[in-house]
Parts: structure tokens; sequence; C-alpha cells
């Protein structure tokens, strides 16, 4: 998904649902390529994975795993050019998300891959079926993504933004339908997915609780269900409404800086990083936005999640950051971006001066637009 590719940087979890493992069959028909593939199945993003050979179009691969899950299959190339440049169109349709689940599964396409059909349980079933239903949706987000990257690369932003405020309204699209899903399947595995996709990496429990609590009494105490509710519990601390928890962090001369330390003051935390492309992406915007309403009771603090330190500093430099900036060195580990489970960058929140959360994941427009709106 290009939520995941193109606009956030993100650290991957794993969440286990069920105890004793499963045995999955899958068996593909393909069209018969000229060049050698090999067909990749992972899953729990990318820590389970199984691996066979494409032969005349066939292949079968077996695993065994602890319940119905999400997976992703894949053809990879046996022999790949050295130094061949990435294909996003090629990789599209060399990929199939699925879900796993015991038994046996087909696979059959005289095309591609990512167009082939998929039977197999009840479970298997239900997921391709709402695949299908939602194609558009998928097709729209794809054409989204390769705009975002084509206009990105031309350093347009007046069409990055645009894009991604396309991008949030398709997301609200995305999350109708799943909404739907979970109330028509509250039993259902694939709903405990729905509510994990709607959490997001930017730990959105204001839209994740109302489908959590949905879910039948089986799956809410799962073991995949009790990490998601302890999971949204950690995203309230940043939900709109709120008072943020105060947080301390050092700035590159070790001189500790609060949260607490700019009450008074509208604040917008901006948790990124330097090697994380779209927020260096969204820095113009960030400089933008300060310049404008730095003398209008706003600050912005800034949370590094670099273990780097002369990177972090090259990249505050580079991108004419001149708003306190502060960071553990740590990484993903960053005590403060644990605070508020932080899963993915760029990861923002605007502060009233009482402390309290007004605003999300704001970025290009949409953010100036709420600061026009606030500080009159």
């Amino acid at each position: 998904m290009i939520k995941h590719f193109l606009f956030v940087c993100s650290l991957f979890t794993v969440v286990a649902a069920f105890a004793q493992d499963k045995k999955v069959t899958v068996n593909g028909t393909l069209p018969a390529y000229t060049k050698k593939y090999n067909v990749l199945l992972s899953w729990n993003n990318g820590n389970g994975a199984e691996e066979a050979k494409l032969v005349n179009g066939k292949f079968t691969v077996t695993a065994e795993v602890s319940g119905p899950m999400m997976a992703t299959l894949s053809l990879e190339e046996a022999n790949p050019v050295p130094g061949k440049k990435f294909d996003m169109a090629e990789y599209r349709k060399n990929n199939l998300t699925l879900f796993l689940d015991e038994g046996t599964i087909t696979i059959t396409s005289k095309t591609g891959l990512n167009d082939a059909e998929v039977k197999g349980s009840a479970i298997v079933n239900d997921y391709y079926k709402y695949q299908q239903q939602t194609k558009s949706l998928t097709e729209l987000e794809n054409k989204i993504g390769d705009l975002y990257y084509g206009y990105g690369q031309a350093k347009n932003m007046q069409a990055t933004n645009t894009l991604m405020e396309m991008f949030n309204l398709h997301q609200q699209l995305v999350n109708a339908e799943q909404l739907k899903f979970v109330k028509n399947n509250p039993s259902s595995p694939i709903a405990l997915y729905m509510v994990e996709q709607a959490l997001g990496m930017d730990m959105d429990a204001a839209k994740a609780e109302p489908m959590f609590l949905l879910l039948n009494e089986q799956l809410r105490t799962s073991a995949k269900g009790k990490e998601l509710q302890e999971m949204i519990e950690v995203g309230k601390k940043s939900m709109v409404g709120v008072t943020a928890p105060d947080f301390s962090q050092s700035d590159a001369d070790g001189k500790m800086i609060s949260l607490s330390s700019f009450k008074g003051k509208y604040v917008l935390i901006d948790f990124w990083a330097s090697w994380c492309g779209p927020c260096r992406a969204e820095s113009p915007n960030l400089v933008k936005a300060y310049e404008r309403f730095k003398n209008k009771n706003f600050e912005i603090f800034g949370v590094s999640l670099d273990e780097n330190k002369d990177k972090w500093l090259k990249a505050v430099k580079d991108d004419k950051y001149s708003w306190p900036q502060a960071g553990d060195l740590k990484g993903w580990e960053n005590a403060a971006a644990r605070q508020f489970g932080v899963m993915g960058i760029p990861f923002n929140m605007i502060i009233d001066p009482n402390g309290v959360v007004i605003a999300r994941n704001l970025r290009g427009e949409a953010l100036e637009k709420k600061l026009e709106e606030i500080l009159k």
C-alpha cells in the first residue's frame, strides 16, 4: 500500500493471534513465463516465509501458521540482473495479498499474480471477495501514489500537497468499507485485521476503538485482540481532546527540553528522522509554516528518531530547521516515540496552550490551514 511505501517510514510489529500452528498449502497456476521465478509466501511482516519454484506456470507452497492471518505471495526472479532498478508496475503485477487459513488455497491467473482468483476456506474466500469489492479503491490508491512520487521527484510541493489531501479523503473511503465489513462480520479474523489497519502506524485510536468494540468477545480476548487493545490505549495518548503527557529529550548539546516548557504556546510536536524520505519531503512545508506563524505564539518541537548524531544535525542544517530539536539517539526505541506509540514517521500533533491535543498528523496545506484557523 502506498501509505506504507511512499508516505511514511514505518516500524513493523508482529502480532500473533492463536497458539497452535495449522498447515496451509497454496497451489498456484500462472502463465508460463520465459524467465525463471521463485514464489515467496510471507506472513507476520516477513518474519514467517516459505519459498517454492515456479515450474511450467505451477507451484506449491506449504507453511505452518498460528491461525488465520494476512500474507503476501510474491514472484521473485531466480536470476535477477545485477543493479536492476525497482519497477513499481512490475512489483504490483508480481504481488498478491491474501488471507491464510488451514487447508488448501488455490491461486489461478492467466495474466499476473495480482489478478489471480483465490479459493479456499470461508475466511480465505471472504477476504478475496472484499478485495474484489474494493478493487477500484486499491487502483485509485496506486494512482495517487504514482502521481505523488512523480511530483515529489519534480519537487512540486503544491501538487504533492493536493495529492496528500486526496489520499486522506481516499483513506476515509477505505475506512468506511472496513467499518462496514466489521459490522457485518464481527466474529471473522479478517475483522480483527481491519481494526489493526484502522489503527494504522499513526495509532489512530479514535478510528480503531469503535471498530474494536464491534468485535465479538472471542476476538477481543484473543492474544491479538488483547495486544490491539493495548495499542489502542497507547494511541489514546495522542488522541484529539486529551492532555498530552509530558516528556523530556536532550538537544544536540545535552540540554534537556520538556514539552511542558512550551506551556502557554501552540506546539507542533514533530517526530521525524534524517533517513526518512517522507519526513524530508515535508520539510519545505514545515519551514514555510514556521516562518509564517513563529511570532504568533507558535512553536515546533522536533523529536528525532535518528541514531547517528552527525546525520541528524546535517539534516537539520540542510533542511533549514530553526526550531528546537531533541532526540535520545535510540532510533525506534526513542522514549517519547514509544510513549505515544509512534509506529511510522512523519508523525505530529498540535498541542494547545493548555497542553491539549487539538490535531494530529496534518501535513502540507492541511497543516497550514489548521494553523491559520487557530492562530488568527
